[in-house]
This record gives structure tokens, sequence and C-alpha cells, in this order.
């Protein structure tokens, strides 16, 4: 029996890149108003995954099991259509090369996208830190599996993080911010990518799970995490300071998290999969397609 693809459980490769393509165009439009709520959400719900995945692992003993619930947060954000500013950075380059965008709009989005992460992450970092030590009453306390204890590991990697890894090597800790920064968001928007390519929420869920698994289980540097991570950290008495934080984590993973984006996932679908070719797709418009694509990366 002949299906044509587009009905099928499966998005081609060249629709999904025309899709996105599409899509990243919308996106340069969006309203400030809107890219800051859709911003404010994926920061939020980010800190509340990685509080989440740090708690699991402490009660637990086992790291690798709040790796695996970690994910749920980016899920969430990819079946609502919110705005993540590391997926855009893969996404609105590819609008820009296709000519439905221009850089100016791209910088525009990433712009006002990373402050609602921001906001959110912070927002999420103050109330946490409040939970953990009730009300400032409790200090942060290393070893067991209580709320001092989780209070403690936040504020400890958010000094390993910064200090330890990073400050302390100089240069060379600048570029493996960066490029820890890199690795994170290829994985990243190869998971958000993956879940294009179904229809299904079963499907969309596990393509997206495996690769935001993998970057947290490889401790990689994902800016908006690390926004939730070093907002609350300082808050929890870490000791470091918020110009440290700048400077060793949130510009070179920033950096970091655009070339990863980028060259890795846009550069590369873009220039094997866009096509200037009218016989490539499908010559049945798949309207529920282009609906579904539109709404999945926020272009609404």
């Amino acid at each position: 029996m002949d299906v044509n693809a587009s009905q099928m459980d499966y998005v081609l490769p060249n629709e999904l890149v025309d899709g996105m393509i599409t899509a990243g165009g919308k996106k340069s439009n969006v309203s400030i108003k809107n890219l800051l709520l859709r911003g404010f959400y994926s920061g939020a719900i980010l800190g509340l995954a990685t509080c989440l995945a740090i708690t699991v692992g402490i009660q637990s003993g086992m790291p690798f099991l709040g790796s695996v619930l970690f994910p749920f947060g980016f899920a969430s954000i990819v079946l609502f259509g919110m705005e993540l500013v590391t997926g855009n950075f893969a996404l609105l380059p590819m609008a820009t090369w296709a000519g439905k965008s221009t850089w100016r709009a791209t910088f525009r989005n990433w712009t006002w996208v990373w402050i609602g992460n921001f906001i959110g992450c912070a927002l999420v970092a103050l109330l946490i830190s409040i939970s953990l030590t009730s009300g400032w009453s409790v200090d942060p306390v290393a070893g067991g599996k209580g709320w001092p204890a989780i209070a403690a590991k936040i504020a400890a990697v958010n000094e390993l993080n910064v200090v330890t890894k990073y400050q302390d090597l100089g240069s060379t800790g600048f570029f493996l911010a960066f490029l820890r920064g890199l690795i994170a968001n290829w994985l990243v928007c190869l998971g958000v990518t993956m879940a294009l390519v179904s229809k299904s929420v079963p499907g969309k869920l596990l393509a997206c799970w495996l690769p935001i698994t993998a970057f947290q289980t490889m401790g990689m540097e994902h800016i908006v995490v690390n926004m939730f991570l070093h907002t609350a950290g300082p808050l929890l008495g870490s000791g470091v300071s918020f110009g440290q934080v700048i400077i060793w984590n949130y510009i070179p993973v920033t950096l970091g998290n655009i070339v990863g984006g980028m060259v890795f996932i846009g550069m590369l679908f873009y220039s094997t999969h866009r096509t200037k070719m009218g016989n490539v797709l499908p010559t049945i418009h798949d309207e529920k397609l282009e609906r579904e694509l539109a709404a999945e990366l926020g272009a609404r």
C-alpha cells in the first residue's frame, strides 16, 4: 500500500529543515513580550528540573538517576512551544541563511530570550534557596540526604564550575568552558531536532530524552541550566561573586552554546538537506505538519 511519508509518524529530513526555516522566520517577528514570557517559562522549568536532578542524585546515591529524570523540563519546552535561547542558536541562523530573517532580528531574539531565561532561572533560584534553607534559618551542610545537603551541593557545584574548573586555569579554563558549552548545545539541539522528526508525543519524548540525558550525565555546560546553578549558589553561600560567574562561565558557555547549536546542528542540517529544487518535497501540502512544526518551535 502506498502511504505518503507525510501521513506517517515521521518527518522527512528535508521537510523538517524547511519547516524549521519557516518557523525560524516567524520566530524572528515574535513580540518582546512573548519572547520574555516564553523564555521565562523555559528558564523556570529548567531550574526546577536541575534541582530535581540534584535532589534525586543525593537521595538515591545515584547521580545518573537524576540525569535520567532531568529531561522532563526540556520535553515540556518542546511540547509547549516555549523559547529556549540554546535552541534558537540553531534555528534562527537557518532562517537567516534562507533569507527569511536577518542577523539583526536573530540577535534581537537571542537577547530577549536569554533575558527571559535568566529571569525564570533567577526566580526559581531564589525560591529554591529560601525553601532549602527554611527561610535562611538553616545553613547548607554537606553530607546526609536532607535539604541542607542539597543546598550544600548546589553551592559546591557553583564554586566548582566557576572557580575550580575555569578561573583557576586562566585562559585554558575559559577555553574549556567554551568547549563544554559547545558539546552541551550540540547534544541539546540534537535532542530538540530529533523530537521534531516524530509526530507522536511518545516518539518526541523518547527522541529528545536521550541526548539531553547524555549532556547532563557528561557534565557539559548549558547556559540556561547554569543560570539557575550560578544564581542559587551565591544565594546559598558559595562565596562566588556574580562577576566571576559572568566572566568564567556565562560568557564562554554562551559562546560555546552558540557555536555548538549554530554550526553542528543548524549549519550541518541546512547544508545537507536544504534545497531549492521544487520537486524534492511532496506535492501534497501537509498543513498539519506545518502547524505542528510552527507550534513546537514557538512560532505562533
